[in-house]
């Protein structure tokens, strides 16, 4: 399983679903698309200690 480590309020953490490659980009490249955004912020907000999200039935969700 490949992850996608981000910043997120200042903050280092892991996206372990809801993370696609961007149109036209290359694994390489490291151009990603995230899976609602908006909700990822909210859930991040909601969840300052959290180190890993994971996108599961339409919401993120804290994963660790």
């Amino acid at each position: 399983m490949e992850s996608v480590k981000t910043i997120l309020f200042g903050k280092s953490v892991f996206l372990l679903t809801g993370v696609k490659t961007a149109n036209g980009a290359k694994k390489r490249d490291r151009a990603f698309e995230v899976e609602h955004p908006d909700k990822l912020l909210e859930a991040a907000r909601r969840n300052p200690d959290a180190v890993a999200f994971g996108y599961v039935s339409g919401s993120w969700v804290a994963a660790a």
